[in-house]
């Protein structure tokens, strides 16, 4: 196992990533199923990767599926137009990785009897609640409320038992402007470190954490500077460089993966909220990343997995009390490479996956005619490295 993640690390580093393709032999599957995928950055590592597992992976194991992909969504009128286009053009149902208004984007798909489901995300109680109802809306898989603040939690708990330092900068991301990832995640780091210093900045965290503009704040020998905004944004961009250049900061900690700003950070620890991809194996291997919190490829397989089920017919049978389904799953945590890199040996190969083809297969009803919703929601929750690594070792 060693020396095949060792040879799968030189190849990455030599050769770079290569494009997952394969092709099937035999006649296709008599009718076809399109399913529409809602991303946010067509050029995001974490988008890239679910892409090479759902159209390099799945859609060639599923014959019967065919992936219709959106470019970059920024606006909830890009969001609502690509849903109605697809829709238009034979969409069955929406894998999305980009909400604006839930309950808008379910209406529409309600409209033109089309599903919807959030394939990795969070949103708030209320939100999800306000269409959980809806036959329509299928369900959220990923870390949920919880897991987002303790990913934060947990990234200042390192660099504190690293005593890395007291000035902390933090990229929160869409914090200020109704990302509820991205908040929780802020604020799961905001609370850590003031609850180890003892400090109180004269506001509610909760306040500090949904700021929409830059700001510093000091107390008791901790120094937190908030930066919110999308690095897809060029005064964002702008905005950040300007503040790591102009101040110094012992710790960086990122909510989004922090893209070229890497190269301003002067090697200083550097945290960040994002997946298990080829960019960051090169960022621990050069010594600039010390600490990830993320999601992997396969990790969407069973809410691909739901989706099937709803387009096949059986949708009814795969809700919850006649809801839609919310189903926590894992992230996975690495501080150190040794430990990346095991990960994402797992992570990207195509060949030992940790959702593959019968583990999906077993809770469809098209492969499996008793597979339930307890069933899926199991394999879904069983999303942990080493829940992955029994499984493969079970093979």
């Amino acid at each position: 196992m060693k020396k095949w993640i060792a040879l799968l690390l030189a190849a990455v580093l030599c050769l770079g990533l290569a494009a997952c393709s394969s092709s099937t032999a035999g006649q296709s599957s008599p009718e076809v199923h399109q399913i529409g995928v809602i991303v946010y950055n067509t050029g995001d590592e974490e988008v890239i990767s679910f892409r090479e597992y759902l159209q390099g992976y799945i859609q060639s194991n599923f014959e019967m599926v065919r992936f219709v992909y959106s470019d970059s969504i920024s606006t909830q009128e890009q969001e609502m137009a690509f849903i109605q286009n697809a829709c238009d053009a034979g969409v069955e149902g929406f894998m999305s990785f980009r909400t604006f208004d839930l309950k808008a984007e379910v209406e529409l798909c309600e409209k033109n009897g089309a599903y919807y489901m959030l394939a990795s995300g969070t949103v708030s109680d209320e939100e999800f609640d306000s269409v959980a109802d809806n036959p329509w809306f299928l369900g959220m898989f990923g870390p949920g409320t919880d897991a987002e603040y303790k990913a934060g939690q947990d990234m200042a708990r390192f660099f504190l038992k690293q005593k890395a330092g007291d000035s902390f900068f933090i990229l929160s991301g869409g914090a200020g402007t109704g990302n509820e990832m991205h908040y929780l995640r802020t604020l799961g780091m905001l609370y850590e470190l003031c609850a180890s210093y003892g400090a109180s900045f004269g506001q509610p965290l909760e306040t500090l954490a949904a700021s929409s503009a830059g700001v510093t704040v000091s107390d008791k020998g901790l120094t937190v500077t908030l930066c919110p905004g999308y690095l897809s944004n060029a005064a964002t961009v702008e905005t950040v460089s300007a503040m790591l250049t102009s101040a110094s900061y012992d710790v960086v900690m990122s909510v989004i993966p922090p893209q070229d700003m890497v190269d301003l950070m002067n090697s200083r620890p550097l945290g960040i909220v994002d997946s298990y991809n080829t960019r960051n194996l090169q960022l621990f291997v050069s010594g600039q990343l010390d600490y990830l919190v993320g999601k992997y490829s396969s990790s969407i397989g069973p809410a691909f997995a739901l989706m099937l089920n709803a387009v096949t017919g059986f949708a009814e049978e795969f809700r919850d009390n006649g809801r839609a389904v919310k189903i926590a799953q894992s992230f996975w945590t690495s501080d150190s490479l040794e430990d990346f890199t095991d990960k994402y040996a797992l992570a990207s190969s195509t060949t030992v996956t940790a959702y593959n083809f019968r583990d999906l297969a077993k809770v469809c009803r098209i492969y499996n005619g008793t597979a339930t919703l307890a069933q899926l929601s199991a394999l879904a929750r069983s999303s942990s490295y080493a829940d992955a690594m029994v499984r493969r070792a079970a093979d």
